[in-house]
């Protein structure tokens, strides 16, 4: 059985030292079965921080309440308290006393009772003792050098196991059974066990069937050690130095450590011998970026299409850099070549939402972002683009929830924490800004969103949309003042945003500073883009021209607005429109004239029609006679 293999290996990974190799095939394992403690116990050995054995230890626990080894972790660990039913492994005492003997010893026995013998033999078997240690540590050919040097706390699963059969059903919810206390902090993106998606393959591989490095470090390298694989490729460039794939993945191996100079530089190298070796291009932009990510790749970028058209990891970065420019119609054609390459990469997915997202279709936006989520959810910045592409499509729910996991891992990214605040103030986007929101306010956790968003100030000050969503927050708090200061702040940022200016005005509204507000409102109708933004303007100029006591005066604002498209009008607006024209006409009177005849004549006073409304107009047609 394949389980059966892949679990025997990685138990032969975690003996000999290899925990990353290890942690890679538990992981493998328990994205096919996580209801097998067997699983869990030996990742339990392989992982980086307490945190993350008490997480595993818990789950073994919860699938198997009696394993006593996860137990005896747990308590070694200081997450479990010891159980009185729980007992040390009695010492070893060594015989002090023996008995007598009656006859002199002979053979073995007689030379082991010489002193000298015993001495010379222990001392021996010392030294070999030693020497055994010290391969143990050091270790041999192509190990890592210091896997060894910190072991871990809890102690690994016994050297023989029984299959566990699969729990049907089951899902991996708040433990239940075991009364340990729970996880805090975020756990490793890999821990969430979902990922689907198998990473593309190496570009490179060249057979180099001279060179015993190279396959080694090939091994290193895929097994994600770095150092191990540097070391064996630079042993492989002196037997082969005129090989330009060794040493471009030299450059990747010292990209991946992080010494993005040294990588360029053999990123060069490996060019100076090969003019059209494409990945070193695109190995050599990425470290640029890296380095600086203002700087121009995009020739780097383009060689490496030029020379490997069909490279689809160059394709894909060549499209990020296209939307990064504004050149949406280059990064489209990239995509669609992507798409002919690597159907099911969740960067594929995760480009074709973003823009989808420039070209206004929300929809297939929000859909691309899920489908990059699916496929990878070890990839972090899948988890921010699929909030806010929920936010913009008015999923909440959704929202939040990969929010709350994204903001954990990337606490230093403003955006990130700005989304947050707008999934917690149920914002989806900036018109949010000049909707009506003080009667809603109850129904959102602004002190989450506040400071969320104060959190997003703090990481970026020159953030125009934190302090636009902050002030917004504010206004449904009815705090006017503060929402004022906030959208100062905005418009210095961003002078140019309707959604910042016309909140501004709305601010000033609520401070009840009315002729700074009324003037603020007006400078804003040059912004508007279209009649949902002018409604906006007519709605909160009548407002606020009705909160001055000018009320008959604010009637024509109000059917400015009602005839707009309707489609452009909220329907609240609309209904508020017509009850403050409403309000405004007078009841109709009936007034009888004597004639000679004696037939009086009914002359009704008619109330206006309200164009763009459906209110009936009140109309008298009948005369009465005597």
């Amino acid at each position: 059985m394949q389980q059966d293999y892949m679990l025997k290996e990685a138990i032969e990974a975690v003996r000999e030292g290899y925990k990353v190799r290890a942690r890679d095939l538990l992981t493998r394992l328990l994205r096919a079965d996580q209801a097998n403690p067997v699983y869990w116990l030996w990742m339990s050995s392989v992982v980086e921080t307490s945190r993350e054995q008490v997480y595993c230890l818990n789950n073994v626990l919860r699938l198997d309440p009696h394993n006593e080894a996860a137990r005896r972790g747990l308590t070694l660990i200081g997450a479990m308290p010891a159980d009185q039913d729980m007992h040390p492994t009695p010492l070893v005492r060594r015989q002090w006393h023996v008995a007598v003997q009656d006859e002199p010893p002979q053979g073995i026995k007689a030379l082991w009772a010489n002193p000298v013998i015993r001495i010379s033999f222990s001392g021996t078997l010392a030294l070999v003792v030693i020497a055994l240690i010290f391969v143990g540590i050091f270790g041999l050919g192509e190990k890592p050098i210091a896997v060894a040097a910190r072991p871990t706390k809890t102690p690994g699963p016994p050297p023989t196991f029984t299959s566990t059969p699969t729990y049907i059903g089951s899902t991996r919810t708040a433990n239940k059974i075991t009364p340990t206390p729970p996880v805090t902090g975020p756990l490793p993106l890999w821990m969430l066990l979902d990922a689907t998606y198998t990473p593309t393959p190496v570009y490179v591989n060249t057979p180099h069937p001279i060179s015993e490095d190279y396959r080694i470090g090939q091994r290193a390298f895929g097994r994600g050690e770095w150092g191990v694989a540097l070391r064996h490729f630079r042993n492989a460039s002196q037997v082969q130095p005129d090989a330009a794939d060794i040493q471009y993945l030299i450059g990747e191996a010292q990209r991946m450590v992080g010494d993005y100079r040294a990588a360029i530089n053999s990123y060069d190298v490996a060019l100076s011998m090969n003019q059209g070796f494409a990945p070193a291009y695109l190995g050599r932009a990425l470290a640029s970026q890296a380095i600086d990510p203002k700087r121009d790749v995009g020739d780097d970028l383009a060689k490496a299409v030029q020379y490997d058209p069909d490279f689809g990891l160059a394709r894909l970065e060549k499209a990020s850099y296209a939307l990064a420019g504004g050149d949406f119609e280059a990064a489209q054609e990239d995509l669609e070549v992507a798409k002919q390459i690597m159907t099911d990469s969740p960067l594929l997915a995760f480009y074709l939402a973003e823009l989808a997202l420039q070209s206004g279709d929300r929809v297939a936006a929000l859909e691309y972002a899920r489908q990059a989520y699916e496929l990878d959810r070890t990839l972090l910045p899948a988890y921010r683009l699929l909030g806010e592409m929920a936010l913009a499509n008015g999923e909440f729910d959704t929202a939040r929830e990969v929010l709350e996991i994204y903001v954990q891992y990337a606490e230093e990214d403003a955006r990130g924490w700005l989304a947050m605040g707008q999934a917690y103030m149920e914002f989806t986007g900036p018109e949010q800004a000049y909707r009506d929101l003080v009667q809603k306010a109850r129904t959102r956790d602004v002190e989450a969103a506040m400071q969320a968003f104060e959190r997003a100030i703090e990481l970026d000050k020159t953030l125009p949309g934190v302090y636009l969503y902050r002030a917004v927050t504010h206004l449904a708090m009815n705090e006017g003042q503060s929402a004022v200061n906030d959208l100062m702040m905005a418009r210095r940022l961003d002078t140019n945003s309707f959604a910042i200016n016309l909140g501004l005005g709305r601010a000033l509204l609520i401070a009840e500073r009315l002729d700074d507000a009324r003037a603020q409102i007006d400078s804003s109708e040059k912004l508007a883009e279209n009649d949902a933004q002018l409604a906006a303007v007519y709605y909160w100029r009548a407002m606020t021209m009705e909160a001055g006591n000018l009320e008959r005066a604010a009637a024509p604002v109000w059917e400015a607005m009602l005839n707009l498209a309707d489609d452009s009008v909220p329907e609240e607006w609309r209904l508020v429109a017509m009850a403050h024209i409403a309000a405004l006409t007078p009841t109709p009177t009936v007034t009888f004239t004597p004639t000679a005849s004696s037939t009086p004549t009914t002359t009704p006073t008619r109330k206006p029609t309200l164009v763009g409304t459906s209110m009936p107009t009140s109309k008298v047609t009948s005369t009465p006679t005597q």
